[in-house]
């Protein structure tokens, strides 16, 4: 009973360890702080001036690139009396203007009221090369009332204005507007030239800040930045572009703070009524010092644990076999139960040293147990967020088609996927198989449903021409992006047009469906074959055959995945295409999920209860 109440209040050892890891903490902690604290003050100071030169450089090249064309502009503008036809020569001059400038895809000069900022086209001329070379459309290149509008109080104070035309997908566009203030009360209207310019390859040697360059107010013109660069942005509210406009200074930097977010930022004002704005998150510009902390942080452990051991070898002499029971328990708090200890008495030390290591290798046991069980709940509730998230509803029905489909996969994670949206009096169709099945496929698949997911919104705005192979080298942008080349899908999509009859269809690699003609009471198979190879293959692929076919109703379009006719029974027999198609062909009077339940039910009969070789995915859309 006296043993029980004892109470040790500090061991030889532990004043040892004790005195030895405070000193070394000590020692540690202020060398530490000192030099994170120094580097810290001098990864500042660079990025600062790593700010400072790169908004200063951007914004002479963009001024440089603005004067030039102002320059130009007034230049032609001078000869050109806008109160009469363009003559000839003048239509020439222009053209050989806009052909002998590199990066100028067209000069367009108008005739805008002030009042209302409706324009009339005198003349304009674009550089066929230059639109072929960015892959850009010159009926984008046009600006709206809308933005003639708001461009038109600048426009009659400085003559000048910039405007950003870059859309999702190009290379950047800048619009350089010219006023020609002579004609100011002209009643007839306001001369206003438009010339437009990528700005690829612009700021390209920024790498270490997000640089952009808005106007006045607050437009922004260029980003580093694709979601600001390519959306309609405005960065009036940020505290540096508003510091850019209360201060006098021409440039200058600072830290500041904007939603939530600590950043490291200056500005550069290069005229023009811009600013060049740079900002680095702290955490990005400072990442050497954390990474200098965490080595301080590892060499310290590695110090403290050699201590230990040399305070532990001079003490081992007074604490015997608790020392090694305890250094035991700290290698299992470490997560090492691999613990070798050996019984050195037949006492009560000893009686426990033995309790310990039985209930060591039960903890280990329960924690692999537990490791597995965590794993497989994990895996199944990936596979079932990607099930509830990826798939369609698999009835639909209109006054146009029924449509049924049906989806299972081989493992928790599938790769097949399957899906279909309306537009109108259009409906699009497609059916895709990542190679393999499991998690990696699975996501590759959650990037294509997201892809077309984009698509559809899209066209829902009228910014997306619903053409299959479009379509196809759009997700094969995606699909490459999101594997990195390692793993392909096959694809097919086709588009419904009931307006004209039409079924315009593409295929990437894919088992080519099948449309089955009605004529009379029989039906007469299509193969709907197309050349593409697989998604993902390499990055830019538009090389995608595009086909029609004649659509009625009563006919009947199948789709499905090449898990269904390579599944195999116990024996190793493939299943079949031509099974599948007498199948199908016996099925066709009755309705799409007559057809599809059949099939599944006879695969599922031939698989005879193994688990499936492949996911298998089929639908059946019968036409109204």
């Amino acid at each position: 009973m006296d043993q029980h109440q004892f109470k040790i209040s500090l061991p030889v050892g532990t004043k040892l360890l004790v005195s030895v890891v405070v000193l070394l903490l000590v020692v540690i902690g202020f060398l530490s702080t000192s030099a994170i604290l120094l580097l810290t003050q001098d990864k500042t100071a660079y990025t600062y001036q790593s700010q400072t030169t790169e908004a200063f450089f951007a914004g002479r090249e963009f001024s440089d690139k603005a004067r030039q064309l102002l320059d130009a502009l007034r230049v032609y503008m001078g000869n050109i009396d806008p109160t009469k036809p363009i003559s000839s020569e003048q239509a020439a001059r222009l053209r050989n203007f806009v052909e002998n400038q590199s990066d100028l895809l067209g000069v367009t000069l108008q005739i805008v009221d002030v009042k209302t900022a409706a324009a009339r086209p005198l003349v304009s001329s674009m550089s066929a090369q230059a639109l072929s070379q960015y892959q850009l459309n010159g009926d984008s290149l046009v600006l709206t009332p809308g933005m003639l509008k708001k461009a038109m109080p600048q426009l009659l104070t400085d003559s000048y204005y910039f405007i950003n035309l870059s859309k999702l997908g190009q290379v950047p566009v800048l619009g350089v507007l010219l006023a020609d203030l002579k004609y100011k009360d002209d009643p007839a209207g306001l001369p206003v030239a438009l010339a437009t310019t990528t700005l690829s390859g612009f700021a390209k040697e920024v790498r270490s800040s997000d640089l952009s360059i808005a106007n006045r107010e607050g437009t922004v013109l260029f980003s580093t930045d694709p979601g600001l660069m390519f959306t309609p942005t405005n960065v009036s509210d940020e505290p540096l572009f508003q510091a850019s406009l209360k201060e006098k200074t021409q440039s200058t930097t600072r830290e500041y703070e904007f939603n939530g977010v600590r950043y490291l930022g200056g500005y550069n004002r290069p005229g023009y009524e811009v600013t060049v704005l740079t900002k680095t998150e702290w955490r990005k510009a400072m990442s050497a010092a954390y990474a200098l902390t965490e080595q301080f942080i590892l060499l310290g452990i590695m110090a403290i644990c050699v201590a230990i051991i040399i305070a532990i070898f001079f003490a081992r002499r007074l604490t015997g076999p608790l020392n090694q029971l305890y250094g035991a328990t700290t290698e299992i708090t470490r997560g090492n139960f691999d613990v070798d200890l050996i019984p050195q008495s037949k006492d009560e030390i000893g009686a426990l040293t033995s309790s310990f290591l039985i209930m060591s290798k039960r903890i280990q046991g329960l924690i692999v147990e537990s490791v597995r069980k965590a794993h497989l709940e994990n895996e199944v509730a990936i596979a079932s967020t990607v099930q509830q998230t990826l798939l369609p509803a698999p009835d639909y029905q209109d006054s146009k088609v029924i449509l049924h489909g049906h989806y299972q996969s081989a493992t928790e994670c599938g790769g097949d996927w399957w899906g279909y949206f309306t537009l109108g009096n259009k409906m699009a169709i497609m059916i895709a198989d990542a190679t393999g099945h499991g998690l990696p496929s699975a996501l590759i698949t959650a990037s294509a449903r997201s892809c077309f997911s984009v698509i559809q919104n899209l066209a829902e705005e009228n910014n997306f021409n619903l053409s299959p192979k479009e379509m196809l080298s759009y997700a094969n942008r995606v699909v490459y992006e999101a594997a990195s080349g390692q793993i392909m899908m096959t694809f097919f999509v086709a588009v419904i047009d009931f307006d004209t009859g039409k079924l315009a269809y593409s295929s990437a690699g894919h088992n080519p469906p099948w449309v089955f003609k009605k004529t009379g009471d029989k039906f007469v198979l299509k193969s709907l074959v197309t050349l593409g190879m697989r998604l993902g293959e390499k990055r830019d692929n538009r090389d995608f055959e595009e086909k029609t076919i004649d659509i009625a109703s009563g006919d009947q379009f199948f789709l499905y995945t090449d898990g269904l006719i390579e599944g195999k029974n116990v024996q190793g027999d493939m299943y079949g295409k031509k099974k599948m198609k007498q199948l199908v062909e016996s099925q066709l009077a009755n309705s799409p999920t007559d057809v599809v339940n059949a099939l599944v039910t006879d695969f599922m009969a031939y698989n005879e209860g193994k688990m499936l070789d492949d996911d298998v995915t089929l639908a059946v859309m019968r036409f109204l």
